[in-house]
């Protein structure tokens, strides 16, 4: 029989329940939930450089379609760069030049990223700095740089313990046993930094003073939590035993400032056989370069491999090798993963051989690792979405005024053989949209507004069409934004099919993500929701997707202050409740449920109207409510 169970709306204020980690260290091995577990995985590294958990929220489509990727892939893990080299995050303050707080969307864009990768089964290696903190030259906001005074402070100890009380444990401690949480990562390539392992930042600095810094972060890490694991990405296994226990300790003082695992990258441009891991086994790697007995995840390597079309004489390795056999000889070689560079699309560079790569082969190669060793793999089992399925549109939400998204391309389309500019749009608010087209021309990025608007009545579809043939330098356009400067709007407006002239630059049906994202400045509150959607009558907060044969069978319902769950799937469920303009007001429930009939209650909640939505065990719903 099944029972009924109420369960108390819980403010998202109150206090966090965190979930009993199942990541752990057993030797040279990594363990989840007392399992050996092999990594096999890629670095998105970043969406949006520097910016990706700094003032503006998380480009969620780019995330998912990341994490999303390598799980269909048939793979658990993925590295993401957080700080880097803090032009854009932490707060800095002007005068001191030290580190005083995070930004305003740091830690809610790194859940976000969390509670996305976990609903996979995908495992986060969270990386919080990058050598880049020594290179001056490199942008900060707008045109200023980065402030390398700051920067060089983050090493000093009033500089390090600024850092850590005043972000590093606020975030540790906001995040606390995420279960997508593999690893904090200290650093990405520290020895760049460094002249003493032939560094090549702008500026550098002892090797002790990065060593002192990890071992404070780390020890700060696991006071605050010691359930949690530690690791560094080193730039070549050779100088790993720079980050050996006794190495740390001895450069800061902290007994407990250790690594619980270790990374290393590998590029065959420049790096011979003799510190490949994929030419090597762990076990002779560990012997031979005298780093401590730990697991060891090859954090980086090129997701293009070296063989073939992709090989060149003059690489240092001699040996080629596929991508398919980089995750092979990574699993057989006793590393704790294999982690591909990278998921932003195609890059070219003189020094890669001077062909192009993808991600691609990566994917590719982890599907067949995962046909013969998914046990290894394998979190959870995940039900992914096949292909796209017909007329894909942008569906954007409006909750406030002047509300902008924004595509970047910084290749720049050619749009001089156009004269006019096109697009559709279905407007499903209550009130008139009224759209206006702008663009940013030339290297300079500059702001170009067209002339005119695209005015669309309440529930009307409209084809929109801007004369830009006045614009002579359009034939480098690096972005498009679309602005609904309707004063007082909130809806949803649906765009499609966006031409320059006979050129098509969106239809939206090939990518299932991707989307414009939330313009410069705007917060989640002004712009709740961007997606892709294939139903043109999409609204934020009355639409309910239902997805796959559970839901199809799973029923929610709101009666007064009581909503009403019953599922007939065991699984991950999330009850959140927002405002009309798309903010997260409580979390209800986030947890595992079993197949069953229960009740959430919404009496704590003030009088006023919201938006249910229900998430998990195959059933993903939203429904408006009024608490009277």
């Amino acid at each position: 029989m099944n029972c009924i169970k109420t369960l108390i709306a819980v403010s998202l204020l109150g206090t966090a329940a965190f979930a009993a980690p199942g990541l752990t260290v057993s030797g040279t091995d990594l363990q989840y939930n007392g399992k050996k577990i092999f990594f096999s995985g890629t670095n998105l590294a970043w969406s949006d450089y520097n910016s990706d958990v700094g003032a503006s929220p998380l480009d969620e489509n780019a995330w998912r379609k990341a994490v999303e990727g390598t799980r269909a892939a048939g793979g658990n893990a993925i590295r993401w760069w957080l700080f880097n080299n803090m032009s854009q995050s932490p707060t800095i303050d002007e005068t001191t030049h030290l580190v005083t707080g995070p930004k305003e969307n740091t830690i809610a864009n790194m859940k976000k990223a969390l509670d996305i990768a976990e609903e996979y089964g995908v495992m986060v290696s969270m990386c919080l700095f990058s050598h880049n903190l020594m290179e001056p030259n490199q942008w900060g906001l707008y045109n200023e740089k980065l402030d390398i005074t700051a920067n060089e402070l983050l090493f000093e100890d009033a500089g390090t313990k600024a850092f850590i009380d005043n972000v590093l444990i606020p975030v540790v401690k906001a995040i606390g046993n995420h279960k997508a949480l593999m690893t904090w990562e200290v650093f990405n390539e520290p020895e760049g930094m460094t002249s003493e392992c032939s560094g090549w930042t702008t500026k550098k600095m002892a090797l002790a003073k990065i060593q002192k810094f990890t071992n404070k972060v780390a020890a700060a890490i696991h006071t605050t939590n010691p359930e949690l694991l530690v690791s560094t990405g080193s730039v070549n296994i050779k100088y790993q035993k720079h980050w050996n226990d006794a190495a740390l300790i001895e450069a800061g003082g902290e007994a407990n400032g250790t690594l619980d695992f270790f990374q290393t990258h590998y590029y065959p441009y420049w790096q011979d056989n003799s510190v490949s891991p994929f030419v090597n086994t762990a076990a002779q790697m560990a012997t031979k370069y005298s780093y401590d007995s730990k697991p060891m995840i090859i954090g980086e390597f090129p997701a293009s491999g070296w063989a073939g079309d992709t090989y060149r004489s003059n690489f240092a390795a001699k040996t080629e090798i596929t991508t398919e056999e980089c995750y092979r000889k990574a699993f057989d070689g006793g590393y704790a993963g294999a982690l591909a560079w990278q998921y932003i699309g195609d890059k070219t560079e003189a020094n890669f051989g001077g062909y192009s790569y993808t991600i691609e082969p990566a994917l590719d190669a982890m599907k067949k690792l995962a046909a013969t060793e998914e046990a290894s793999i394998k979190i959870k089992d995940v039900n992914i979405e096949g292909g796209n399925g017909g007329n894909g549109m942008m569906a954007v939400t409006y909750g406030a005024d002047n509300g902008q998204v924004e595509y970047q391309n910084k290749g720049g389309w050619d749009l001089s053989g156009a004269t006019t500019f096109t697009w559709t749009a279905k407007n499903n608010g209550s009130s008139d949209a009224d759209i206006y087209l702008i663009f940013k021309l030339t290297d300079s990025w500059t702001w170009t507004e067209t002339d005119g608007s695209c005015k669309v009545p309440a529930g009307e579809k409209v084809t929109c069409s801007i004369d830009i043939s006045s614009f002579a330098d359009r034939n480098k356009t690096l972005s498009i934004t679309f602005a609904n400067y309707a004063a007082g709007y909130t809806g949803t407006v649906i765009y499609d099919d966006i031409k320059a002239g006979d050129l098509t630059l969106f239809d939206f049906n090939t990518d299932k993500y991707d989307a414009f994202k939330r313009g410069y400045e705007n917060t989640e509150e002004m712009i709740p929701e961007i997606k892709i959607v294939f139903d043109e009558n999409y609204v934020f907060g009355k639409t309910s997707l239902v997805k796959g044969k559970v839901a199809a069978s799973s029923k929610f319902t709101i009666s007064g202050n009581k909503i009403m769950l019953n599922t007939k799937a065991k699984g991950q469920v999330s009850v959140d409740v927002f405002s009309m303009n798309g903010k997260n007001i409580a979390t209800l429930f986030n947890g595992k449920l079993s197949a069953g009939n229960y009740v959430f209650s919404l009496a704590d909640m003030p009088k006023g109207q919201y938006i249910v939505r229900m998430k998990g065990a195959g059933l993903t719903a939203t429904q408006p409510v009024i608490i009277k």
